[in-house]
């Protein structure tokens, strides 16, 4: 492969898909598929986004058969993402994988038609979040020095005085879990985790 042109290449990303505070919900990272084209050409079939579901504990699940092989992603502003992390923090994540028990996070801005490269540390999340609440709430949430809110009761609870259109302006980011390392993704669990224990990690000083 690594003999082909590159101009031959033609690549079909990741559909994008609207993402509001209402409807945010976890997708699978589809897996890249070469396929031939015209006159010899390559394309790269990187797929669709596909809804994750829940297993009968009402986890997402990694494993190695199935659905369970594809990454778990969010899209959506940090408003967005950190509402659906609030709202569902007595759900998680399980990885099944004997071999590959670990569980890794990373953001990275979402530009559609593009692979994921982390750009973030977690805790940006949750400053750009008290950022942006805080732009139609001032004062409404304490933090550190750092931007970090103390108190994630606090957040929860101006996030849910703003307006759709407020929730929903704001960077795209993407946030992606996967039991496979990648620049930039930072390991935040093994075997299973919570997306409290996420908040949580959130919080902590990069």
């Amino acid at each position: 492969m690594k003999h082909i042109i590159p101009s031959l290449l033609l690549t079909i990303g990741i559909t994008g898909t609207s993402a509001s505070a209402s409807t945010t919900e976890m997708w699978r990272e589809p897996q890249s598929v070469v396929k031939e084209g015209k006159q010899y050409s390559l394309i790269i079939d990187r797929g669709e986004l596909q809804k994750a579901v829940r297993t009968s504990t009402n986890e997402y699940c990694f494993s190695e058969k199935g659905a369970g092989v594809k990454p778990l992603v969010l899209i959506g502003t940090p408003v967005e993402i950190t509402e659906f992390l609030i709202k569902n923090e007595t759900r998680g994540i399980e990885n099944n994988i004997t071999e590959l028990p670990d569980i890794y996070m990373g953001i990275t801005k979402y530009v559609p038609r593009k692979r994921f490269i982390g750009l973030f540390p977690l805790n940006d999340l949750l400053i750009t979040a008290v950022e942006q609440v805080q732009k139609f709430q001032p004062g409404s949430i304490i933090t550190d020095a750092a931007g970090i809110p103390g108190d994630l009761k606090g957040l929860y609870e101006a996030m849910e005085k703003l307006q759709e259109n407020q929730k929903e302006g704001g960077q795209i980011l993407y946030v992606k879990f996967s039991y496979l390392p990648e620049d930039g993704m930072t390991k935040i669990g093994s075997k299973t985790i919570s997306f409290s224990k996420i908040l949580k990690i959130m919080q902590q000083p990069s």
